[in-house]
C-alpha cells in the first residue's frame, strides 16, 4: 500500500469523498477552542522552574529558544514524503522496530479504519548516529538528522535533570532510569482532506516514550484534550510543542508528570507537516515507578515492564480496544492485567 499522498495525488484534484476504510465513527465536528498552555524559554533566568511547573501541571508546552534548526529538518522529510512512491516504497514495512520505517497509518493489514497520513520512523541511538541507515533521499538526510538527533539528545538530557530535580531526586536519577537511551523520529504527512469530518489524522492517543518533541508547520491540526473538551494547539513559529508520554507518567514518576491524550485533524485546504521527536529508554530497560517516589502514603500505580513490551502493548491496544489508546494505562496499572489480557497483547 502506497500510502495515502500517493492515493490523493492520483486523482488529479478530483477526490470528492473519503474512501470508506478511512471513514472514522465519532469524528468531531469543528474545534474553534485553542488551549492556553504555558511558553518555557530555555533561555529564561525562570527555566528550571517553568519546566517543572509545566510537566506537572500541564503535560503539554511550546518551547522557546530550544537552539534546534527546525526549518532543515522539516525541508527533508517534505523532500521525502514528495519523493515518487516507488522509491519511498523502499523503505515500507509494517515492522515498528526497523530502524528505518515508511508506512501508512500505523499498521493497516490490521487495522480496519486507517488514518489519514503517511510515515517516515527511525529509531536512533547517539553512539550510532554515524551508520545508521538513513533513507537515501533526500542527500542532506543522514547530515540534517544527524545534527537534529544530536541536538535533541542534548537537550533532553538537560530537561530530564531539571525534571528529576523538580520530583525531589538527584539529578541524574531519570537520567539512570533512562538507561541507554533511545530516539524515535517521526515524520508525518496529511493530505488534504475532501471531508475533514469524516476522516482523522492521528486518533486520539497518549505518546509511548518519554518526552515528545514535536515539530509542526503553520496549518495547525494538533489538539489536546482537557476534561471532556478537545482544543487546539496554536502553531507557534519557530517552537517546539512539547509533553510527556506514558514512560514518565505511567511509570518513573509514578503519576507526577502527566502524559496528555492528543490527536491530528485533517482539513480540506492544505497538507499538514510534522516531525516527532520521542526520547525514551532503551527498549530492553526495566521501566518502574521509582522507588524513592513509593511510599505507603503514595503506592506504587502501575507495574514493571519492559519499554519493548510495552510497546507491543501499546500496538496490541489501537488493534483490539476499539482504538482507546488510554486503556494501556489502565492494563499496566500495578494490580496486574484482567484474565487474558497479556496473551491477548503479546506480539513478536
Amino acid at each position: 500500500m502506497a500510502g495515502i499522498k500517493a492515493f490523493v495525488d492520483s486523482c488529479n484534484g478530483t477526490l470528492s469523498g473519503v474512501p470508506e476504510r478511512y471513514m472514522m465513527p465519532n469524528v468531531a465536528a469543528d474545534v474553534s477552542r485553542y488551549a492556553v498552555l504555558p511558553i518555557v524559554d530555555v533561555a529564561s533566568e525562570s527555566f528550571e522552574r517553568d519546566l517543572v511547573d509545566a510537566c506537572t501541571k500541564y503535560g503539554m508546552f511550546q518551547l522557546k529558544n530550544h537552539g534546534i534548526h527546525t526549518e532543515d529538518v522539516m525541508r527533508c522529510a517534505l523532500e521525502f514524503f514528495n519523493s515518487p512512491s516507488e522509491d519511498k516504497m523502499r523503505y515500507y514495512t509494517e515492522e515498528i522496530f526497523t530502524p528505518v520505517r515508511y508506512c501508512t497509518s500505523m499498521m493497516p493489514s490490521k487495522e480496519e479504519k486507517l488514518e489519514w497520513h503517511d510515515h517516515l520512523q527511525m529509531w536512533l541511538k547517539e553512539e550510532s548516529l554515524g551508520v545508521h541507515p538513513w533513507p537515501a533521499f533526500p542527500a542532506s538526510y543522514k547530515d540534517v538528522g544527524s545534527e537534529y538527533a544530536r541536538n535533541i539528545f542534548k537537550l533532553g538530557k538537560r530537561m530530564l535533570l531539571v525534571m528529576s530535580e523538580g520530583l525531589g531526586l538527584r539529578s541524574n536519577r531519570l537520567l539512570e532510569a533512562f538507561a541507554d537511551m533511545v530516539l524515535l523520529t517521526r515524520a508525518n504527512f496529511y493530505p488534504a482532506c475532501p471531508n475533514p469530518r469524516q476522516a482523522l489524522g492521528m486518533e486520539g492517543h497518549t505518546d509511548s516514550g518519554g518526552l515528545t518533541f514535536v515539530l509542526q508547520d503553520g496549518v495547525g491540526g494538533l489538539q489536546l484534550k482537557q476534561g471532556e473538551d478537545w482544543y487546539n494547539v496554536r502553531p507557534l513559529e519557530g517552537m517546539l510543542v512539547v509533553n510527556m508520554g506514558d514512560q514518565l507518567e505511567v511509570r518513573l514518576s509514578n503519576g507526577r508528570y502527566k502524559s496528555i491524550l492528543h490527536r491530528v485533524m485533517v482539513n480540506s485546504k492544505s497538507s499538514r507537516l510534522s516531525v516527532g521527536a520521542f526520547l525514551g529508554p532503551s527498549l530492553d530497560a526495566e521501566i518502574s515507578p521509582i522507588p524513592e517516589l513509593v511510599s505507603q502514603e503514595s503506592p506504587a500505580k502501575y507495574r514493571s515492564r519492559t519499554y519493548r513490551d510495552y510497546m507491543h502493548l501499546y500496538r496490541g491496544a489501537k488493534f483490539h480496544s476499539k482504538n482507546d489508546m488510554t486503556k494501556v494505562k489502565v492494563l499496566t496499572k500495578s494490580s496486574g492485567f484482567p484474565a487474558g489480557v497479556h496473551s491477548f497483547f503479546s506480539f513478536s
